[in-house]
């Protein structure tokens, strides 16, 4: 008990020390390892992608895209005609003409998979009555979200 006591003397100092310690003296004692992997994995997040549409289609390997609840996404979008992206659901979109890039950024918050579509400019000069609805097309691509 003698050998325990001082132990729990300077136990109980430390204890009412801890009580006068302000909140950002508190903050400083933050180890900076755990900073860092706070900015690290926010800075993971976000997911690039560069969309290449030629001829109102995209590479195979760009027709599903997956991501996870929460992430971040910055797509930058090109194409060799004029047009329009759309993402539904999201009520996103993208006005592309041919020589520059357009970028959508946003944060995927609902999970499920979304249409992608392409409306190219020629879709639009038609009247709807003479020109087939392309709403129920094949899209363009699909963004499925899975939950964290």
């Amino acid at each position: 008990m003698r050998v325990l006591m001082p132990r729990l003397v300077r136990l109980g100092s430390l204890a009412i020390a801890l009580l006068f310690v302000s909140p950002f003296a508190l903050a400083q004692l933050q180890p900076p390892l755990a900073k860092a992997s706070a900015a690290k994995s926010s800075d993971e997040a976000e997911q690039g992608l560069d969309l290449s549409i030629v001829d109102g289609a995209l590479p195979a390997e760009q027709r599903l895209i997956k991501v996870q609840k929460g992430q971040r996404l910055r797509w930058r979008i090109s194409s060799n005609q004029a047009g329009e992206l759309h993402l539904h659901a999201y009520r996103l979109h993208a006005a592309v003409k041919p020589g520059h890039t357009a970028e959508l950024a946003f944060t995927v918050h609902a999970t499920g998979k979304f249409r992608l579509e392409w409306h190219g400019a020629q879709d639009k000069a038609s009247p709807k009555e003479a020109a087939p609805s392309h709403h129920h097309a094949a899209p363009l691509a699909t963004l499925e979200v899975r939950p964290r």
